[in-house]
């Protein structure tokens, strides 16, 4: 289970199958939320995490691999259709909404490190003089507590019996206190930098949702035959032109006016627009293309940019 806060619910226990994910969340975005969809299931969790209307993180986890991006969507699509789970939303103020992003994807400054061992008094003035934006969380197999952090300040604190998130670090300091404990520190970058990735500018919701909808239709041999043959429709000039420029998009949001021209150029030398409706072709490209964008800025979120481009491409053949 996913240790978000659940203090503040906006909505609770709403049956999946009742709602058009995609209305839901292209609404919230509309109405400048601040917090986290939750999707779950058996065995299967899905969040959505929103600042002042700005999606800037969707991750899903099936117990073995956590998927972020558009594989996110499309494995969350694919099980709201196909299974019985609940969407749970929570509101939370833009500041915590950063410390959840640090949970739920942050770097790991500390990770199951034992209390006992560290000097907590002298680590968490490192965190203050670091001014860490996320979240120290003590631990043990029966409690959790957090400190949420930002700029190097306690902003709040919870843990797992609380209903809202709370002022005081006498719960935190319990749980530290307790025989075993360990502590995690989870880090993310500042508000302004995470507002820069807006999924809901790179990535078309209701194409996703409809082309979930087309796969339900097929047959489980039809797919595996699909699969199989790697045949796809060919494209239209137009749905081709389409294709491209959200490519375009994708890459500049990640790489400014370098991606734009990278993709440009990496399509030249594939032999063109075309070769994305050939899946080898398109690989081929993509893999080049990330080892350009590598090139250009190392230290940007490549491996997010890549999964939404193969996303993009895969979602423009689906429908």
């Amino acid at each position: 289970m996913r240790l978000l806060p659940k203090a503040n619910p906006l909505y609770e226990k709403i049956p999946a199958r009742k709602v058009v994910p995609s209305d839901v969340l292209n609404k919230l975005a509309k109405g400048g939320f601040s917090g986290y969809l939750r999707y779950t299931d058996t065995d299967f969790e899905a969040d959505c995490i929103f600042i002042k209307g700005v999606l800037i993180c969707v991750s899903a986890s099936d117990g073995e691999k956590e998927r972020t991006g558009f594989e996110a969507f499309t494995l969350l699509f694919d099980k709201i259709l196909s299974s019985d789970g609940e969407i749970n939303i929570y509101r939370m103020t833009a500041d915590l909404a950063v410390c959840a992003h640090a949970l739920l994807l942050g770097s790991k400054l500390l990770n199951g490190s034992e209390v006992r061992q560290i000097d907590m008094k002298e680590t968490l003035a490192q965190l203050r003089n670091q001014g860490l934006n996320g979240v120290v969380r003590f631990y043990t197999a029966e409690r959790s507590a957090m400190i949420f952090y930002k700029d190097g300040q306690p902003i709040g604190y919870y843990h797992d019996e609380a209903k809202t998130v709370e002022a005081s670090p006498e719960e935190s300091r319990t749980v530290a206190a307790l025989p075993g404990a360990l502590v995690d520190v989870c880090s993310t970058k500042p508000m302004e930098e995470l507002l820069r990735y807006n999924l809901l500018k790179m990535v078309n919701l209701d194409k996703l949702w409809e082309a979930a909808k087309a796969r339900q239709t097929i047959s489980p041999k039809e797919a595996h035959l699909e699969q199989r043959s790697g045949a796809k429709a060919g494209l239209d000039d137009e749905r081709l032109q389409a294709l491209v420029e959200d490519l375009k998009e994708i890459a500049a949001a990640y790489l400014s006016k370098e991606g734009r021209i990278a993709v440009e150029k990496g399509l030249q030398k594939a032999g063109g627009s075309r070769i994305l409706s050939d899946d080898e072709k398109a690989e081929a490209f993509i893999n080049l293309f990330e080892s350009e964008a590598r090139r250009i800025d190392s230290n940007t979120r490549i491996d997010e940019m890549i999964d939404l481009m193969k996303s993009e491409i895969a979602g423009r053949l689906a429908v």
